[in-house]
Order: structure tokens, then C-alpha cells, then sequence
């Protein structure tokens, strides 16, 4: 079951009106990373997680035909890590499913994103990369991405991963 408005306005008080939709709640951007290939083997192998280092980017001043913003202005085929601002708790009867804005799309930019499991706590993290031949500007603080609350039946495992508490960043 799909949790809806009135059950993701009780359970994340702390969202602003505009991002709540009617089946989910619109993710803002908080910060960029590139994702940086110097030339390291990197995988997924069964007891390691070899990535390569994301590069923090600050948001610059940019002018654009509506004024000037700060953000960042993201590069055809470059992979970038888009953070999400706010810290997210997911319910331990609940897992999430995100999905992007469909104006990224539009614009020939895609977001790939992963479940989020029953007891994940921090900040989402997103792949981002821009397949057209020219810039792509993400203003700071835009609402970019679509979590969907899922209600599970039954019984369900606590995620204790890697990424809990953002302690990969420690």
C-alpha cells in the first residue's frame, strides 16, 4: 500500500506545503558531488565497496534568464552524486521508492535512485547525469526528486548498512 498525503503529512511534519504532492513528497536539493574516475579499479564485490571519491562541489552564482541563482551548472556525461537536504527516517513497517522530477527527464537528464529499506536513517543520495550536449543548471535548494512511502505487510529486517546515520562519511 502506498502511503497518502494525510498519512506523509503526520508521519514528516517537517516537510514544507509545496512539497507535498498527492502521492508523495518532492526531495530538495541540499548538495553536488562529482563522482571522480583517476583511474582506480572500482566495484561492488561480495565483503568490499570500492567507489571512487566524490568531490564536493560548492554552488556558484549564475546568471540565467529568470535572475541570478546560486547552484550548480552540471556537464554533459559527467556522473554527479545529488544529496538530498533534508535527513530522511524511514518507518520500520515502511520502505520508499524515489523517483525524479519529470521535467529532468524532459530535459534529458536522468536520476537513478535505489530503495530505501525499513529503518534507513540520513540523507539520500542520488546518480545524476546530464545525457544532452549541453549544461544543466540545479538551483540550490530545488525540489529535483519524488519519495513515494510504501506500507509493508508482515514482517521486515531493520537496514544496518554501510550508509546508516551517514556514517560512510565519517
Amino acid at each position: 500500500m502506498i502511503n497518502g498525503y494525510e498519512v506523509l503529512e503526520s508521519k514528516y511534519p517537517d516537510f514544507e506545503e509545496e512539497q507535498r504532492t498527492p502521492n508523495g513528497i518532492d526531495l530538495t536539493l541540499g548538495c553536488v558531488y562529482e563522482v571522480k574516475n583517476n583511474g582506480y579499479l572500482y566495484g561492488l564485490l561480495k565483503n568490499q565497496k570500492n567507489i571512487p571519491p566524490h568531490i564536493l562541489l560548492e554552488p556558484v552564482d549564475i546568471a540565467t534568464h529568470g535572475g541570478d541563482i546560486k547552484g550548480w551548472i552540471l556537464k554533459p556525461n559527467v556522473a554527479y552524486i545529488l544529496e538530498v537536504e533534508d535527513k530522511i527516517t524511514i518507518d520500520p513497517d515502511c520502505m520508499q521508492t524515489y523517483y525524479p522530477r519529470s521535467t529532468l527527464l524532459r530535459a534529458g537528464c536522468t536520476l537513478n535512485t535505489a530503495v530505501g529499506d525499513a529503518g534507513y536513517n540520513g540523507k539520500l543520495a542520488f546518480l545524476f547525469i546530464n545525457h544532452t550536449l549541453n549544461d544543466f543548471v540545479l538551483e540550490e535548494g530545488v525540489r529535483f526528486a519524488q519519495l513515494v512511502d510504501h506500507q509493508i505487510q508482515g514482517s521486515s529486517k531493520q537496514y544496518d548498512g554501510d550508509y546508516q546515520n551517514d556514517k560512510h562519511k565519517e
